[in-house]
């Protein structure tokens, strides 16, 4: 017996053209309302061979190059017919929908942060505080830190006017973190030179920009 399996999620407004997945089956669309699923019928998942990957992430970038907003779905999502994909997307239709909306336009950028030969300087502690102060205080630096990634902050200020969104996932190893921009569609080259300037002038850390990619980072829970 066959099954439907998950591509992306797309407004309702879109309509095509969607070709075929990557096994060779056509696409459709599955679902009504404000997000509706790009879907392929296959009669089970894809085993997660490199080609199987390699081909998913495909189909994903040619239906972003045409769909004004889509968020790609996890590789191997499959549901066992039409009705189980419809009550899945009304189940997180508003989740979903504010998604798309975010989004709409946008393409994903990925910048990661790592130590360059000679380790950056540690933070000096806070001098004069208790015990419980003390860890009041590391936890605000630790929150801060993960809005803000002070090391890079000129970098983050110059990329300010291209970023709509932004995932920051910090690391304790020599990469130190890895940012997900979101971006308007055509700001990567801009965004790159941005990057490359910036990094020449951060010579403590190894500063790389890949990109643009769909917006796999800000698809939500449901689909990521």
């Amino acid at each position: 017996m066959s099954g439907l399996y998950v591509y992306a999620v797309v407004g309702s407004g879109f309509s095509g053209p969607l070709g075929d997945g990557l096994a060779g089956e056509p696409l459709r669309l599955a679902g009504e309302g404000a997000a509706r699923a790009v879907v392929g019928e296959m009669p089970a998942p894809p085993g997660a061979e490199a080609a199987s990957l390699a081909a998913h992430d495909a189909v994903v970038r040619r239906l972003t190059a045409v769909a004004p907003a889509l968020l790609p779905a996890r590789f191997g999502q499959w549901l066992p017919d039409e009705a189980a994909v419809v009550e899945w997307l009304a189940a997180h239709g508003r989740e979903l929908a504010a998604a798309l909306a975010r989004v709409a336009g946008c393409e994903q950028m990925t910048l990661r942060v790592g130590e360059a030969e000679s380790p950056a300087a540690m933070e000096p502690e806070p001098s004069g505080l208790g015990p419980g102060a003390l860890y009041l205080e590391r936890r605000r630096r630790a929150a801060e830190r993960e809005r803000s990634l002070p090391e890079i902050a000129p970098l983050r200020e110059a990329l300010r006017p291209l970023v709509r969104d932004e995932r920051i996932v910090r690391s304790e190893s020599r990469l130190r973190a890895t940012v997900y921009d979101l971006i308007e569609r055509g700001a990567a080259e801009a965004y790159s030179r941005l990057v490359a300037e910036a990094a020449a002038r951060l010579p403590e850390w190894r500063i790389t920009a890949s990109g643009p990619w769909p917006p796999y980072a800000f698809a939500p829970r449901p689909l990521g």
